[in-house]
């Protein structure tokens, strides 16, 4: 890409510099240039960044050093806030593996509460709701125990739910990358058969009511009551209703998304690993975003506030419909169609020198009538893609090439579909109308085909090519032949 005129940036050819060994200048004249870095050390050298290459990359560049050494010698942080940090993002990992379940249908679910009332609350299509609390475990080979205090504060947690909202509740779930302790078919200990979570379930299950639980289960059903506080019947009934889900790895969550639930959602299956991330992170905003305190843009400045002191748009924006989740999977989902480069790009900074030829080519076509729209948004779009080519050159080349195909791709066609139009008159109108309505809808509709650009960048876009005498309108000006 290459920018004419006054403080505009173009690249240096590869023959005046040795590749690689550029600086950052700026030429003088009237056509000054910047050139900018090449290679990615330049790039971090000028960013002050410590790159592995450098030969003070060691722990001596890392800022005041490691954290809470004592006297030199090796000590463990103190401050674990970036554990913490990972912990939430585990909990928003099961969050989007639960959706993906919903959206194959492998779980009955309309809805997924986030942080409302528990870490999860799975709304069936029946009008019940399955409570969810995530726990993880960074020991090695852990196993969940009746007497682990992280287990019986989710134990207590859901009895709180039972006693106010147990004929909502059709069941709890336990869910962690540790599984719960099962003894083995040599266990003889009563103390370790009764230490099983999954034990004492089972044998709530079997009981008739809390007090026929038999041994040794029924001492550890006792410890339990005694440990939660909780009311022995209410206890019983969470008991029943427990069940234990097996959460991924907490090492390597991000990547059991991509390599197995992502992929096994509707035309998922043969996505590229990089569209496969596209989709996972965006299921990830989604459960972040509804576990935080949405404040629902400008619904959420004059929003009512609930009894728990809260706007109501924030509680409502903790819901995560399935079938929203459903329509961002398939956006996400979908490639993007990405132009190669070929031939000569489109010169930035000539458009207030081409007013005169796009107000030929319009009137020329019979739609005089749209030149001052089409002409304001030419130069707004110059101006916008300048400072984004000055402010970020590297990015800006394959940004250009990207919009000036996909427009001229789209023109070029509603001029191809206007020729069956036998009244030249009418051609440009037909032609003007048709690359409006499919610049809107590809705007609206497959934003990330053209960076996220607005529809007026992109008509300004037309304006541009059709000033630059790359299209015209359907009707060429004389001695012009139409697209060159």
């Amino acid at each position: 890409m290459q920018l004419s005129g006054k403080n505009c940036w173009t690249k240096k050819m590869a023959n005046e510099e040795p590749e690689g060994t550029q600086q950052p200048a700026w030429e003088g004249g009237d056509s000054r240039s910047l050139v900018v870095a090449t290679t990615n050390h330049q790039i971090h050298e000028m960013a002050g960044m410590v790159t592995p290459g450098d030969s003070l990359g060691s722990l001596d560049n890392i800022a005041l050093g490691l954290p809470g050494q004592i006297e030199g010698m090796p000590t463990a942080p103190s401050d674990r806030g970036d554990e913490v940090q990972d912990r939430f993002r585990y909990q928003w990992a099961v969050g989007a593996h639960l959706l993906t379940l919903a959206i194959t249908g492998k779980t009955p679910c309309v809805a997924l509460w986030c942080e409302h009332h528990d870490d999860f609350l799975i709304e069936e299509p029946s009008g019940t709701f399955v409570a969810v609390q995530v726990k993880s475990d960074s020991r090695e080979n852990a196993k969940w125990r009746v007497t682990d205090s992280a287990f019986l504060n989710s134990i207590k947690r859901f009895c709180e739910l039972e006693e106010k909202y147990g004929s909502q509740i059709s069941q709890y779930e336990f869910c962690s990358n540790s599984g719960p302790y099962i003894p083995g078919e040599n266990t003889e200990s009563d103390k370790t058969k009764a230490s099983s979570p999954m034990g004492l379930r089972e044998a709530c299950v079997e009981a008739l009511g809390k007090d026929t639980i038999k041994a040794p289960y029924a001492g550890a059903f006792q410890a339990m009551c005694g440990s939660t506080g909780c009311n022995p019947s209410t206890l019983f009934i969470v008991l029943r209703k427990l069940k234990f889900r097996n959460g991924p790895p907490l090492r390597g969550y991000l990547d059991t998304l991509i390599a197995k639930s992502v992929p096994a959602m509707p035309n998922c299956s043969t996505l590229p690993v990089p569209r496969l991330q596209v989709v996972r992170d965006e299921l990830m905003r989604l459960v972040e975003s509804a576990c935080g305190i949405p404040s629902g843009g400008v619904d959420g400045v004059l929003a009512y506030i609930a009894s728990n002191g809260r706007p109501e748009v924030s509680i409502r924006g903790k819901c995560i419909l399935v079938s929203a989740a459903k329509a961002c999977v398939e956006q996400a989902s979908q490639s993007t169609f990405r132009y190669v480069r070929c031939g000569e790009s489109m010169s930035l900074g000539h458009m207030r020198g081409q007013k005169s030829v796009l107000q030929a080519k319009l009137n020329n076509a019979y739609i005089h009538q749209y030149f001052e729209p089409l002409w304001k948004r030419a130069l707004a779009a110059e101006e916008r893609l300048m400072a984004m080519a000055l402010a970020e050159p590297e990015t800006t080349e394959e940004l250009l090439n990207q919009l000036e195909s996909t427009v001229l791709v789209e023109c070029q066609d509603a001029e191809a579909l206007a020729r069956r139009e036998v009244d030249e008159r009418k051609r440009g109108a037909l032609i003007y109308s048709t690359v409006l309505e499919n610049l809107i809808a590809i705007a609206k509709n497959e934003p990330s085909r053209v960076h996220n650009e607005s529809k007026d960048t992109l008509m300004g876009m037309a304006g541009l090519l059709s000033g630059s005498c790359k299209f015209a309108w359907g009707v060429p000006l004389e001695g012009e032949k139409d697209g060159v």
